[in-house]
């Protein structure tokens, strides 16, 4: 018995040391970026995603970071925002904004973590899966975070039923509704005509037949 309680406290005290040792580990890299060298900012960015939920306390120093004038800085940080994941959710709002960043790959990593910080980047998702002024890839990716989200986006079904009409991203959008599961149960329809149809690409219909059988399985 004193040897199980001595076990569960030196494991409680190698945890807390760990905590610890995180946050120092986390407060320095903050503080790395705001180094007037690009390349240090930009592997601080990087180093706190790699920390995941650990590096919460770097959202608001992530979200400024999303303003930065060297374009791996703003894509590194919108990433890790993104592998922070609901925690960071206070991002959205700058992340949306970085939707219409002028470099694609940034635009593309504020896409996907969107999709990882849950329903309440559902909103700024569907503006930019129905905006066609997007680029294809970031319309596709938006479609992607929708799927990320699963059931709790279950809103955007309607515009995804829209999007299944939509050569470029109708694979993709098929693919976020059966993420959805029952949600997303009105889709059946327009995924059965979809699979029926004549002269769809055989990707799209594989994406409406996986679809179509994830909705209906969990019933």
């Amino acid at each position: 018995m004193q040897n199980l309680l001595a076990l569960v406290f030196v494991s409680t005290v190698a945890l807390a040391w760990t905590r610890a040792v995180l946050a120092e580990d986390v407060q320095d890299l903050v503080g790395q970026l705001k180094s007037p060298t690009a390349d240090v900012r930009r592997d601080a960015a990087q180093a706190l995603g790699k920390l995941g939920t650990e590096a919460k306390a770097a959202v608001p120093a992530l979200i400024a970071s999303l303003k930065d004038e060297n374009m791996f800085v703003r894509r590194y940080s919108a990433q890790s925002l993104g592998k922070i994941g609901p925690a960071a959710k206070s991002a959205v709002p700058a992340l949306t904004k970085s939707l219409e960043d002028m470099r694609k790959e940034v635009a593309e990593a504020a896409t996907e973590a969107l999709g990882k910080l849950g329903p309440d980047s559902v909103p700024a998702l569907v503006h930019a899966l129905k905006n066609k002024g997007n680029d294809g890839s970031i319309r596709r990716k938006a479609a992607e975070a929708l799927g990320t989200i699963g059931p709790g986006a279950q809103e955007a079904v309607p515009v995804l039923i829209g999007a299944l009409k939509d050569k470029e991203i109708r694979t993709e959008a098929a693919g976020a509704l059966g993420e959805m599961g029952p949600p997303a149960r009105a889709a059946i329809p327009a995924l059965e005509e979809a699979i029926k149809a004549k002269g769809k690409d055989k990707t799209y219909k594989k994406s409406a037949a996986d679809a179509l059988k994830k909705i209906q399985s969990s019933k």
